[in-house]
Parts: C-alpha cells; sequence; structure tokens
C-alpha cells in the first residue's frame, strides 16, 4: 500500500554542534501539502518553528512560510538562516566564496548571504528589516520583574523598550547573569499584561558577568505558543538595534542565548549605521549543521 508523505529535514540553527541551538524542521516541497495542514503538522512536530519551502515558480525566488505551534509568523530569525544554510548545502548553489539567497515570506524578500569554507557552507547571515521603535515601559518595571519572578533590583536601569524588525519585541535588560539565570516566565500574569505590551514577544538580556560572548540573553514567548526559545534570531535582530541606539555595543557582537535550557546558541550581531547615527542595516547570523531526515504521513496508514 502507497502512503502519501512529506519528506522533512532536521537542522539545528545557531550553532556549530548537535543538539545546541535552535532545532527546526523543513518541508522542502510545500506544494505537494494541503495548505490548511501547515499548523496541524507544525504542531505535531512540536518545535519552535516548522518551515514550508516552495519551489520557485519561473524567475522568482523561493517562498516560504513559518509556523509555530500555535501560529504562522511573518518572518522569523532561525528558519530563514536554516532553510538558507539548507538549500546551499542541498542544492549546491556554491562551493567558495559567498552567497545571497533572496527568500520570499510573509513579511517580504529576505536577503540571506551564506559564506562558504573548504567547500561547505559555514556562516549564514539574515539581513532583517529596519527597526521600528515603540514605547517605553520603565513605568511598569515592578510589574514586569514580577512576570519574570525577579526583584525590581535585578532589572537595569536602561530602558525597557519595545522594538520590531519584524514581529515586536519587548526588551528587558537586566543586571546580571545571575538575575538572567532565576528568571520563572509567569504566564498567568502574562495574559494581564500582553496589551499593555502590545503582544510583545519577551527578551531579557544582561551585559554583565557574560563569558565568552558580549551579551546573553532569553527570550518568552507565549503570544506565539513558546514558553522558552533556545535562540532566537527575530529577538536579537531587535536587541542589536536596541544596543545599537542606546551606543551600548560598537562593531559585531556574539550575542549568546539557551544556555539555561542546555542547548547554548551563538548568534552574531551587526548593525550598520550612517553619519547621522540612523540604522541602515541589521545582521543576524550563525552557524547550523544537519541532525536528520524523515517522512511525515499525510493520510493513515
Amino acid at each position: 500500500m502507497s502512503i502519501k508523505q512529506a519528506e522533512y529535514y532536521l537542522l539545528d540553527v545557531f550553532t556549530d554542534e548537535k543538539y545546541g541551538g535552535n532545532p527546526l524542521a523543513i518541508f522542502p516541497d510545500a506544494s505537494a501539502i494541503n495548505e490548511h495542514l501547515f499548523q496541524k503538522i507544525a504542531r505535531e512536530m512540536n518545535l519552535s518553528e516548522t518551515v514550508f519551502l516552495f519551489p520557485p515558480k519561473e524567475n522568482s525566488n523561493y517562498s516560504m512560510r513559518i509556523f509555530t505551534p500555535e501560529k504562522e509568523l511573518p518572518t522569523a530569525g532561525h528558519p530563514t538562516v536554516g532553510t538558507a544554510y539548507y538549500m546551499a548545502r542541498m542544492h549546491n548553489l556554491a562551493k567558495e566564496g559567498s552567497l545571497k539567497i533572496t527568500l520570499n515570506q510573509p513579511i517580504g524578500a529576505v536577503d540571506v548571504f551564506v559564506e562558504f569554507e573548504d567547500h561547505h557552507p559555514a556562516m549564514v547571515t539574515m539581513h532583517h528589516p529596519l527597526p521600528v521603535f515603540g514605547p517605553t515601559h520603565n513605568e511598569k518595571a515592578w510589574q514586569v520583574a514580577e512576570l519574570l519572578s525577579l526583584d525590581i533590583e535585578d532589572l537595569d536601569d536602561l530602558p525597557i523598550e519595545e522594538v520590531s524588525c519584524g514581529n515586536n519585541t519587548l526588551i528587558v535588560p537586566l543586571k546580571s547573569v545571575e538575575a538572567l539565570g532565576k528568571i520563572r516566565f509567569r504566564p498567568h500574569l502574562w495574559d494581564n499584561l500582553r496589551s499593555e505590551f502590545n503582544k510583545s514577544i519577551v527578551y531579557t538580556f544582561t551585559k554583565t558577568g557574560v563569558k565568552e560572548g558580549d551579551v546573553q540573553g532569553r527570550m518568552f514567548g507565549p503570544e506565539v505558543g513558546i514558553l522558552e526559545d533556545p535562540a532566537t534570531g527575530s529577538a536579537n535582530g531587535p536587541l542589536i538595534s536596541y544596543l545599537t541606539k542606546h551606543q551600548l555595543v560598537s562593531g559585531p557582537i556574539l550575542s549568546l542565548q539557551g544556555c539555561e535550557m542546555g542547548r547554548r546558541s551563538k548568534l552574531h550581531l551587526d548593525a550598520d549605521v550612517d553619519s547621522q547615527g540612523n540604522i541602515t542595516a541589521v545582521k543576524v547570523g550563525g552557524k547550523c549543521v544537519f541532525v536528520g531526515k524523515g517522512f511525515h504521513f499525510l493520510e493513515l496508514m
């Protein structure tokens, strides 16, 4: 008996080691899958995100759709970086130098640059949409601290600020790595705060006490069905934008995430700034590894 099935690949993104970074499932030929199944398959995979990739039509780019277990996203970092790596590796798009891949997403066309080492794709860098800076919320610091199960003294005096590079992100600065490790996110409190923070994902970070990196962070995303994420490109874009705006860094930096989850991730961040201090480019990159492949049955056996 022949069963209709769809092939998928598993990758770990923002890491150069298996079982680190953020897992990603890619279905390389989504045209063979009924669209109404995308959300159900993503829920069944139960990863932070699952990608459905569409082969290009004549003279066009590949298109992709990104689903968390709960909803479709307009864009996301680790699915974009992982998909570009998959394409460069599996489609033999180049062997040396660098390569530009443009992926069509609901938010629009997104450019990704792949650098090759020893004839294999290595660093993959996504160019994010330019940042939009929203309101600050320092007057709600005590509520944010309670949401994170922290003392108010654990929060830094820097702005608690909304920043979007496609997905709205609430940036919460903390005083230390120790404070970062103490966080216990309280989803039941978020239900009363979500509208006040414009249904953002929450990204906490610190520059103090970080080992082998410049900043370290944690992401919490009840709005997208993710309690905590080990590596979030779409939150690190707003992070480097925030750090650049407030003149907290200059030049490329290394951002660590997922350490508290046992999935250490390394994200390479950079932002270009013009002579007037305006951010003109936001870049988030990292490495990827293949973990496995499989088949998803599209009908009952």
